[in-house]
């Protein structure tokens, strides 16, 4: 099937347009450095109003740089966007399918691995400056079957509205430990995971402390690398070696160990104010037998209730893809983890029908984008 490409795409860019974003090319190896050094900076702050008890103050130090981040980001890295049309089959139907796809690419590759099966020809490839965005929008052909939007959510008003479907390009799953409920009461809401319970039971798991200097080395090596490779794949985030060595310093590193005290997995975590965050779990090379036989329930198990005696009022499960469907989040969920808006992420997911495609219908109701995830947890 041939694909048209609108007028907007053909015309390329104005004379004035182009005298804007020249200085703007030619600085993009400065602005991408400014953004990660700004990111370092900003996302350090936003952890410690994150783990603040919540009142009038911090919520204002929280939201003054959330917005910060935004924006420094949207400056440095948006006033111009990729485009690029996909086509190829559906995983949902097997039909013929085009994507066309604008934004900051971080959330790209996942969502090409969901929406096709196979080989995915890649059609075409532009861009365009942030003010083309919203004649983007309303201009694209009737064969594109799904737009997918990923901008800043200081462009929202640029892409919101109409059939659009708004979701965060990222979430936090956290669990609440209230001050008002017992030990019982906590374990009560894991329950959900009872066939977990009895096979970490039956193995006989014991929770150890590990020596953050002399055991770093083995639980990187042997443990978290080799786990997040093989739950992750492709799609595999696995921090370097001496910036987790520098957070193991201040961190708790703990070992799951079997009856004879072999160590089969392990979890580093930290207290923070009143956040308890798990860091970096990890199972001994990889084995799947090992996460079978209940070792990384026992983690999320031992680590929640270790929270709760500690005096936390909230745990942090990490970062999620915003969608139900995804695995990892129906596995928190059922945890009794809730969904929150990324505070380190700064950007919206918008997903668009221009021709009603009954097939993107199907996906977006099978991956359900999470559209209601609240933007701070009160505790």
């Amino acid at each position: 099937m041939e694909i048209s490409i609108f007028s907007a795409q053909r015309t390329g860019l104005k004379g004035w347009e182009s005298i804007i974003l020249f200085p703007y090319r030619l600085t993009s190896s400065w602005r991408h450095r400014m953004d990660r050094s700004l990111k370092k900076i900003l996302t350090r702050l936003i952890q410690i109003a994150f783990d603040t008890p919540p009142n009038l103050v911090r919520n204002m130090f929280f939201s003054t740089l959330i917005h910060l981040w935004q924006w420094s980001h949207f400056i440095l890295r948006q006033l111009e966007l990729d485009v690029h049309l996909y086509q190829g089959r559906c995983t949902i139907d097997g039909s013929n399918f085009v994507l066309l796809y604008a934004g900051d690419k971080l959330r790209l590759r996942y969502l090409k691995d969901r929406l096709f099966d196979g080989e995915v020809q890649w059609v075409n490839h532009w861009r365009i400056p942030v003010w083309r965005l919203r004649a983007l929008k309303q201009n694209i052909h009737e064969n594109v079957d799904l737009v997918i939007f990923e901008v800043s959510e200081v462009l929202r008003w640029f892409v919101r509205g109409g059939s659009c479907l708004e979701s965060p390009d990222s979430v936090q799953m956290v669990f609440c430990l209230s001050a008002q409920q017992d030990e019982t009461q906590i374990i009560e809401r894991m329950k959900s995971q009872k066939e977990a319970f009895r096979r970490f039971r039956k193995a006989g798991f014991t929770m150890v402390e590990g020596d953050n200097v002399r055991d770093f080395d083995f639980f990187y090596d042997r443990m978290h690398v080799p786990y997040i490779k093989g739950r992750h794949g492709e799609y595999a985030d696995i921090g370097g070696r001496e910036v987790m060595r520098q957070l193991s310093k201040h961190s708790r590193l703990r070992f799951v160990c079997l009856p004879d005290g072999t160590k089969v997995a392990g979890s580093l975590s930290m207290l923070r104010g009143n956040v308890y965050h798990s860091l970096f779990m990890g199972v001994l090379d990889g084995d799947w037998d090992i996460v079978k036989s209940g070792a990384v329930a026992f983690i999320y198990y031992q680590e929640i209730l270790e929270a709760y005696r500690l005096g936390a009022r909230l745990f942090d499960g990490g970062e999620v893809m915003p969608f139900e469907g995804d695995g990892v989040f129906q596995h928190k969920r059922l945890w009794g983890f809730e969904p929150i808006e990324n505070p380190w992420h700064t950007n919206c997911l918008f997903f668009c029908i221009p021709n009603g495609s009954v097939t993107t219908q199907k996906w977006l109701s099978t991956y359900k984008p999470i559209t209601n995830a609240s933007i701070m947890y009160s505790y």
